[in-house]
């Protein structure tokens, strides 16, 4: 039988009668939509229309996020119709990997990872309506891009706030090569799939959000294609304990939450938990 991923990272404990459940909802905020000049600025690597998403857990004040798992059952995938574009120079598989000094250097800034809160290895990932410091492309010739789409250009805001120390985004479960799926480009003709069902990305010790709306980003991807992603959650409670929210079919005390599904959705999508089977 698989490793349960839980004997790995956290032992999973009976939540609390008195716990509320801390997640609020899910945010995919469309961060960019590339242009011509961005496609001819990455030799053709980043297609023309394609979007970065950013996928935010919004949790209640004093709950911790501390993972995002697949396991037997719940598996996790992240799905796209075309490819997802990855920076194959300056990139990296999380977001801890991309250095501040290269974040001005190419669509670095636009390539596709996992985190447990960053936006680089020196800046933690915010909303960009919620962001009011320094831009960092401000000096950049491509991702110039004002369209009303994504409601906010990044000349305008970055949802990059400068913050040390930062959660690192540690993997369990996933090997080095699945792992390329985030550092290399392979683009397919019939779409590409991010999967595992024993396996994980955490943040030891939980991450918290900047501020009372208690929000971490968990992925940055960009597509051209039809974007989808099914994900299930760790979160520790103020009382010790832990609660796991699932995408589909939820046993004992796994609470179902609908906003775990996405697909193709061009905006924030806001989504309430179903509730709990006991």
């Amino acid at each position: 039988m698989k490793n349960y991923l839980f004997s790995i990272l956290f032992l999973i404990q009976c939540v609390s009668a008195e716990a509320q459940q801390g997640l609020e909802k899910i945010i995919v905020e469309k961060y960019y939509i590339s242009n011509d000049e961005d496609e001819k600025g990455t030799d053709g690597a980043l297609s023309s229309g394609s979007v970065t998403y950013r996928i935010f857990v919004d949790m209640l004040p004093k709950y911790r996020f501390q993972a995002v798992y697949g396991v037997p059952g719940h598996p996790m995938k992240i799905s796209t119709t075309s490819y997802f574009y990855n920076d194959e120079v300056n990139g990296g598989a999380t977001a801890n990997d991309i250095s501040n000094m290269d974040l001005n250097t190419g669509a670095v800034m636009l390539d596709s990872w996992v985190s447990v809160c960053a936006g680089s290895d020196g800046n933690f990932a915010v909303l960009k309506e919620d962001d009011s410091t320094t831009i960092v492309n401000s000096n950049q010739r491509i991702l110039q891009n004002v369209d009303r789409k994504s409601k906010i250009s990044l000349k305008a805001s970055d949802g990059l706030y400068p913050a040390s120390p930062l959660s690192i985004a540690s993997i369990y479960g996933i090997d080095s090569l699945q792992m390329l799926f985030f550092k290399n480009n392979i683009p397919a003709n019939e779409g590409q799939s991010f999967y595992t069902d024993n396996g994980s990305w955490a943040s030891f010790g939980g991450s918290i959000g900047l501020d009372s709306s208690n929000r971490v980003l968990i992925a940055q991807l960009t597509t051209e294609g039809e974007f989808s992603f099914e994900l299930n959650l760790q979160l520790g409670t103020p009382f010790g304990g832990v609660e796991n929210y699932v995408a589909k079919d939820p046993i004992g005390e796994e609470i179902l939450f609908p906003g775990l599904n996405y697909k193709n959705e061009n905006v924030k999508t806001l989504s309430p938990p179903v509730g709990k089977l006991n």
